[in-house]
């Protein structure tokens, strides 16, 4: 009888380790979406810290469409519009639960000021704050909840065979 347990217990962990081992071969990014996603963050360590300065578009001093125009530029060769509403027009819409590396994810913060910003995974984006510059937040945190607008993918930044890279949940 205890036999017959051990072999039913054997069965079992050999099953969850194939099962968990299939489901995390989906999930993991391709090697394209991991370069892409390091390239992100190391620009975006280049740019933490930098005040915010209405119009700006350097180290001295970058708003939020500005931060994207130069990190877009840097990361992946291309010449995006300078204001956050010419940015929100580009691309194709995403859902916020398929967010990739690179996605600009848009915010209303009142009826007449945007806010953006680019998504860099595991629930992370990076924007240039009017109060604290160029710096990492949460999508979770409550704030940026209620003023989520919408996001937005520009076909060009990512290979046509890329697979959606696993985004936890933000909790809404």
């Amino acid at each position: 009888m205890q036999a017959g347990f051990r072999f039913l217990g054997l069965c079992l962990a050999l099953l969850t380790t194939i099962g968990c081992r299939t489901s995390g071969a989906l999930l993991e990014p391709s090697s394209q979406e991991t370069a892409l996603q390091q390239r992100l963050w190391e620009a975006a360590a280049r740019w933490e810290g930098t005040p915010h300065r209405w119009g700006g578009i350097d180290h001295q001093g970058i708003d939020c469409s500005g931060l994207v125009v130069r990190i877009y530029q840097e990361v992946f060769g291309l010449t995006l519009p300078r204001t956050t509403d010419a940015q929100a027009r580009l691309g194709q819409p995403v859902s916020l639960h398929e967010l990739q590396a690179g996605d600009l994810v848009f915010f209303r913060i009142d009826p007449k000021n945007r806010h953006v910003g680019i998504y860099l995974g595991e629930g992370l984006f990076i924007h240039a704050a009017s109060s604290t510059g160029v710096t990492r937040s949460r999508l979770a945190e409550p704030y940026w909840q209620r003023h989520y607008w919408m996001a937005r993918r520009l076909r060009s930044q990512q290979p046509e065979t890329a697979t959606p890279m696993h985004t936890p949940s933000i909790g809404w």
